[in-house]
């Protein structure tokens, strides 16, 4: 790993530092009050190196003021520092100058901005140079991230998890899907040509539109229903019928012209009421198929209505499922990370006390002349050491006691959250196993629903339209008796007469027939019944593509969790003290990306200063080994932080800290 240090800067006129040089040590601390000017040597080196201040912004002033807080022209800025980048040394210097121009014709100066000078070891560099030189060192992006603890949980959400997801590597959908064999071998075409969202949103619009068609299928049936004709069809037979044979009378009347009229027309008249007696036996045996049809239809209506609520209460089920699935997932990654929470914090111990040095013979001998001093300032001596002494070792029991303190209260509180992830976890647990049971006893009432439902359409499609009565001994003895009577009429009627009238009568009688005849054949329903039909096959065709579209929006989302499992926890292994929520389970199921950061379960917003900077220095740490380079780590606010829960930092820590000194004051260690 590249190890960037900081080894001196000196700082000349910028903002409210006249001239300083400071000597940097592994760890540094600068202590003073506020407005003493700790953050201005964050910000000199941001300058120096990227023309930015600590906090990445490049609109910053940086010329010092006066007393009546204006700028101070005419004087230059400069910031120089000297690091080290792993073995090799290099002293880097940016010099500000203003450029002022004396306006035409007058004394009078105008300023044209500032004029900004590079050095490297020396050497005058131009800008571009100077950036180039920087740049291959660190990148500037990376050095934000890793010198300033706040840096990072300062980007977007989106930066955040863009950046975590570099720790992941390059891994495309299809990779992930193919390492689980066949489980999502339906989906890895789609994964081929499309991202998770919108392979979700494909199948979410599909299923929407034929949520609309199954909707709309029982409204259409309903509408052509009423386009079945209620006639009687036996009355309109026995009128047809009648007509005929008042026709036949006639056109024997026409036929025969002589004075067998009579005989021919009670023939007619035995033979119509023959034919009314036939259609009583028809509409008998057409009333009883009918009772029989509409009792095993209101049946089958039964039957199909039974699986159908069997199988929506079985996707409303799945749904529920799916909700408890996520929960039971996050329970058990909670209670994974809880454990190795407290695997870390059980590890933590109390540096062991150093003792206090030995009473020095400077506290009773004269260093100078060997004698023993006086006994009144010996015992002040010896009493200040004493008191020295035991301060060193009451604050030492103290710090002791609150690290054992808070070390024992994170425990107990990790244990406690433990336990109620783990109730919570196998209550989810539960819970699907009692889904899981349940969806299989619907499955098999779905299956039995269904075959009972097809005996019963089986039946009704075994039912003819019209009720076969050729076999019928009193229909056959009945056809028998007018064809008899037929046969008769034609042998009287053997002769024709032309008659006027009997033709006009004859013209009316055959248009009537043609009429009754077209009523008869629209009451045929055979139409809209196969109509009917085809819109019940269509309802059900409808019902499996939505079962179908459900299914590949299922597989999606067990495909999304699945991946945002593997993620989160290659992701959060690279963080000893955080960890980051990346997903968010919905109401719905649903999954939708994010990235909070989080110390035990506790929201980073919710942390103390402190504990936001202890978590920053953990992330610093991983993003370090990340992109293989570590930096000086400026640590605003150092007084929030205790020694003991610093993480070990392979780098260059310096602290700002907010004492009651009225001046910033350098120190090591």
């Amino acid at each position: 790993m590249k190890r960037i240090t900081l080894l001196s800067m000196d700082i000349q006129n910028f903002k409210g530092c006249t001239g300083r040089t400071i000597d940097f040590a592994d760890k540094t601390k600068i202590c003073g009050a506020n407005a003493t000017g700790k953050t201005t040597i964050f910000d000199a080196f941001t300058f120096l190196l990227f023309n930015r201040d600590s906090l990445g912004s490049a609109d910053f002033d940086i010329r010092p003021l006066d007393a009546d807080g204006k700028m101070i022209d005419n004087i230059e800025i400069s910031v120089k520092a000297r690091i080290s980048v792993d073995d090799e040394e290099y002293e880097l210097k940016k010099v500000q100058k203003q450029k002022w121009v004396k306006k035409r014709g007058t004394d009078a100066k105008e300023f044209q901005g500032n004029i900004n000078e590079f050095e490297v070891n020396g050497y005058p560099k131009s800008q571009k140079e100077f950036k180039e030189f920087i740049s291959e060192i660190v990148d500037e992006d990376v050095f934000n991230l890793i010198t300033n603890p706040a840096a990072f949980n300062s980007l977007p959400w989106k930066k955040q998890r863009e950046t975590l997801m570099e720790f992941v590597g390059n891994f495309s959908n299809v990779e992930i899907a193919e390492t689980f064999g066949d489980k999502y071998a339906k989906l890895i075409p789609e994964l081929k040509c499309a991202k998770t969202d919108d392979i979700l949103k494909k199948y979410t619009k599909a299923k929407n539109s034929l949520n609309k068609d199954a909707v709309e299928i029982p409204a259409r049936i309903d509408e052509v229903s009423k386009q079945l004709v209620i006639a009687d069809i036996g009355a309109l037979e026995v009128e047809k019928a009648a007509k005929e044979a008042e026709l036949s009378k006639v056109e024997a009347d026409l036929s025969s012209g002589n004075g067998k009229t009579g005989e021919i027309n009670s023939k007619r008249e035995e033979i119509m009421n023959l034919k009314f007696h036939l259609s009583e036996i028809q509409n008998e045996a057409n009333r009883k198929l009918l009772d029989d049809s509409s009792s095993i239809r209101e049946e089958v209506a039964k039957k199909r209505e039974v699986a159908e609520n069997l199988q929506r209460e079985l996707s409303e089920l799945r749904s529920s499922g799916r909700t408890v699935q996520a929960e039971y997932q996050a329970h058990e990654n909670d209670v994974k990370r809880l454990l190795d929470e407290w695997k870390v914090e059980k590890a933590k111990t109390f540096p062991e006390f150093i003792p206090f040095e030995p009473l020095p013979d400077s506290a009773t001998v004269c260093p100078t002349c060997g004698q023993e001093l006086p006994e009144d300032v010996k015992k002040k001596n010896i009493a200040d050491y004493e008191a020295r002494k035991k301060a060193r070792e009451d604050d030492y029991n103290k710090r002791k006691v609150d690290f054992e303190t808070e070390h024992n209260k994170k425990l107990a509180d990790i244990t406690k959250a433990g336990s109620e992830a783990a109730k919570l976890r196998d209550e989810a647990k539960e819970k699907l196993e009692t889904f899981g049971r349940s969806a299989r006893v619907y499955e098999q009432k779905i299956e039995e629903a269904k075959r009972v439902y097809g005996e019963e359409k089986s039946k009704l499609d075994k039912i003819p339209k019209v009720a076969d009565i050729s076999n019928d001994a009193e229909y056959k003895a009945t056809n028998e008796k007018i064809s008899a009577l037929e046969k008769e009429i034609a042998e009287l009627s053997s002769v024709v007469s032309d008659n006027a009238e009997l033709e006009a009568k004859k013209s009316i009688l055959k248009d009537e027939i043609a009429e009754i005849a077209g009523k008869i054949l629209a009451a045929d329903n055979s139409k809209v019944k196969e109509r009917i039909a085809e819109l019940e096959a269509e309802q059900k065709e409808v019902g499996q593509k939505i079962a179908n579209q459900e299914m590949m929006i299922d597989l999606v989302e067990d495909f999304i969790r699945t991946k945002m499992n593997m993620i989160s926890e290659k992701i959060n292994e690279m963080f000893k003290i955080v960890s980051f929520k990346l997903f968010d389970v919905q109401i719905n199921g649903g999954i939708k990306e994010t990235c909070e950061c989080t110390v035990n379960g506790v929201p980073l917003s919710s942390l103390n200063n402190g504990h936001r900077i202890v978590a920053g220095l953990d992330i610093i740490h991983s993003l370090s080994n990340l992109y293989g380079v570590s930096c000086p780590i400026f640590v605003d606010n150092a007084e929030s932080i205790n020694d003991f829960n610093v993480p070990e930092m392979d780098a260059q820590m310096i602290y700002l800290t907010v004492t009651d000194d009225k001046k910033l004051k350098v120190a090591e260690g």
